[in-house]
């Protein structure tokens, strides 16, 4: 008798148990039946279009222009008169400024991004980190801009940098009026940082004692 109830706590005490483990793994394992949110449009433009635009900085980096001149749009092509004319006038630009062997190539980041049904849009931040010789550390913003016709799946680029901001419209006439394309800028960081050295250390002018009436 007294075995037989014993057996009966046993089971119930293992069956309490296995009901304790059971919640707990409801509890902290997370369900997988939940479906993840979509990523938006503007989310894979954006990642597409920072993907096109690496492959087209490295390729100018790298001097590639065989993979350069495919990611350029054809209108920039069309404006310096097909495609030897554009490969002369960018090769030129490259070697004006040529990178050095110890440089990388320009960082980017997505500035602006703007659409109109199918076709997209978009304004991306390069930013070059150089040597200079004489003048130490340079730091130069320039600006891609960027269009897909296939809602942001591909990309094609004409780079701002290469002209004045008035001749973005003659070289890409469907440019969206409400895109905003950055003046370039070059800053001699080591310049900047003596300057601002030399203001902090200059001492303030003495105040011209009070005269009494």
């Amino acid at each position: 008798m007294i075995q037989t109830t014993m057996r009966i706590v046993t089971c119930a005490l293992f069956i309490c148990l296995s009901g304790i483990v059971y919640a707990q793994d409801q509890t902290t394992t997370p369900s997988t039946t939940d479906p993840s949110l979509p990523e938006s449009d503007t989310a894979i433009a954006t990642r597409n279009a920072l993907k096109f635009a690496d492959s087209l900085t490295r390729a100018g980096f790298y001097a590639e222009w065989d993979t350069y001149m495919n990611l350029c749009a054809p209108s920039a092509i069309k404006y310096y008169g097909g495609k030897d004319g554009f490969k002369e006038h960018v090769i030129t630009i490259h070697y004006r400024n040529e990178p050095k062997t110890e440089e990388k190539p320009e960082k980017l980041q997505m500035l602006s991004m703007l659409n109109d049904i199918e076709t997209w849009q978009c304004v991306i931040e390069k930013v070059r980190d150089s040597w200079d010789e004489s003048r130490g550390k340079v730091k130069t913003w320039s600006y891609l801009v960027g269009e897909s016709t296939d809602n942001g799946l591909t990309w094609k680029f004409i780079d701002a940098s290469h002209n004045s901001l008035v001749n973005v419209i003659y070289i890409m006439p469907s440019v969206f009026s409400k895109l905003e394309i950055p003046e370039g800028k070059t800053i001699y960081v080591d310049e900047v940082a003596a300057q601002e050295a030399a203001q902090v250390a200059k001492p303030a002018p003495k105040k011209k004692p009070a005269v009494k009436k």
